[in-house]
Order: C-alpha cells, then sequence, then structure tokens
C-alpha cells in the first residue's frame, strides 16, 4: 500500500509539475510585461525608419520639465524643423510666450538667435550659445536637443545599449486614442541606478500607429520622479519649408535689427 501510494505521489507530482508548466507557459505568452519584448523592441526600430523619411515638419510642441526640483508650467510653442539640423519656435502659451528662437546649425556663429518681448529685451536680438545657462535654466536640454529626431537618438542609445545587455524590459500598454491618433504606449525600464549611464530609469512612449513616430515622451528619473514630458500635436510632416523659415530676417518674425552676442561669463 505503501509503495502504491509512493508510486501515485510520484506520478500525480509529475502531472501536477506539467500542468504548473503549461500554466506558466500560458501566463508568460500573455502577460503584457514578458510577452512580445522581440515585437516591441521593433517598434523603437521602426521609429528610427519612419524618422528617415521626414525632411522636414511643424507641430505645437508641448514641454513640462523638472528643473532644479521644480515641475514647471507647460509650455506650448508653435515648432518648425528642417534636416539635417535647422529649428524655428515661437511660444505661443506658457511663462515664455511671446518668444521667438531660431538655430540653423553652422550660421549664425553656431548659436541660438532669440528674440525676447517683454521689457528693454525687446529692442534687440541675442545670440547665445545653445548650452548656454541662459537656455539650460528655462530647460533641461541644449537647444540641439530639440526635436523628434533627437528624442529618437536619445530613446535608440540607451535601448541598444540595455537590450545588448539584457537590461531593458520593455511593457506594452496596448493601442488607445491620443491627439485624434491611433498610438501604441510602451515603456521602457531600464537599471533604476544612475551609475549605469541611462539617460533616464523609465520611459513611457506613444507611437503613431501611422507613421511609427513618438508623438509623446514621458521621462523618469531614479527616484521615479518624472522629470519631462514631451508632446508633438499637430504633426504635419514634409511640408516642404523653406529657407525663410529658418532666417530671423523674415518679416513674419519679431526679430530686432540690432544684434548683442552673449557668452557664459557675461
Amino acid at each position: 500500500m505503501g509503495i502504491a501510494n509512493s508510486k501515485w505521489r510520484i506520478a500525480n507530482g509529475k502531472w501536477w509539475s506539467g500542468v504548473y508548466s503549461l500554466f506558466a507557459i500560458h501566463f508568460i505568452l500573455l502577460s503584457p510585461a514578458l510577452a512580445g519584448q522581440g515585437e516591441l523592441f521593433a517598434l523603437l526600430e521602426k521609429m528610427e525608419a519612419g524618422y528617415e523619411h521626414v525632411r522636414d515638419y511643424t507641430a505645437l510642441f508641448h514641454r513640462r520639465e523638472r528643473i532644479d526640483g521644480e515641475w514647471r508650467s507647460e509650455e506650448i510653442s508653435f515648432l518648425k524643423f528642417q534636416r539635417p539640423f535647422k529649428v524655428y519656435m515661437r511660444w505661443i502659451s506658457g511663462p515664455s510666450e511671446g518668444r521667438e528662437a531660431v538655430y540653423v546649425e553652422g550660421a549664425n556663429q553656431n548659436k541660438v538667435v532669440i528674440y525676447e518681448p517683454r521689457g528693454l529685451s525687446r529692442f534687440f536680438t541675442f545670440l547665445l550659445d545653445p548650452g548656454s545657462w541662459r537656455i539650460l535654466k528655462d530647460s533641461r536640454y541644449p537647444f540641439t536637443e530639440i526635436g523628434i529626431g533627437r528624442l529618437i537618438e536619445r530613446i535608440g542609445r540607451d535601448a541598444r545599449r540595455a537590450w545588448a545587455r539584457k537590461e531593458l524590459r520593455l511593457v506594452d500598454h496596448g493601442r488607445t486614442k491620443f491627439i485624434g491618433r491611433d498610438v501604441r504606449q510602451i515603456e521602457g525600464i531600464l537599471p533604476q541606478d544612475q551609475r549605469a549611464g541611462y539617460a533616464s530609469y523609465r520611459m513611457v512612449l506613444r507611437i503613431d500607429e501611422e507613421n511609427g513616430l513618438p508623438v509623446q515622451a514621458s521621462l523618469y528619473d531614479w527616484d521615479n520622479a518624472i522629470t519631462g514630458e514631451y508632446t508633438y500635436r499637430e504633426l504635419r510632416l514634409n511640408p516642404e519649408l523653406k529657407e525663410t523659415d529658418f532666417d530671423p530676417s523674415n518679416l513674419a518674425y519679431h526679430f530686432p535689427r540690432w544684434r548683442i552676442s552673449l557668452s557664459d561669463g557675461e
């Protein structure tokens, strides 16, 4: 009887082990946090491929960031971008409303041309280094980091490195509607250790299903506090922008003739 019971327990144990294995496999296949890692990584690569076809674009650029520990008010600007790197921005909402800026790589002493509509500043056009403290007091990144292309580069750089090291976990939050577009929302989770050398701990992306481009990105630091949220609304791809769109002398812009070039020591 004891031997028979032992045989039954062994057989039953094998049966439960098989059931458990099938259940585990079923759970892994269905779990959004664990399944389809390769497919989700391919979405990140699709962003890069999609951007290859973009020559220029315009958008309403929403930016909200944590700077010096303070979660700043949202800023909205009308953005024009042309490759390889030309940017025009006009702030239409937020603390910097009315400001205009132009940056053309290799032109204007390789500086950002800025118009401030307040006080005595409104009579002058200022030329600032892209990483000047005057720019970084209102932004987490230099002016040369603005745009969808730079966002994709940062994401791709960290994602590839973490994927190769098996340090990247991707979570599929599914398909939804966002700003009137069909989007896929995915989350990338990196080591929660700043010494690992990544730009952030977590990033949540909303990727446009049609063009494969990120229309929103939310970044979190190693304390899991949000550091920045960036949204591109009313995105128009390849509108064939002209040189005048990035020329401070454009009569539709407000840059004064008198220019002052400032260095960080001034």
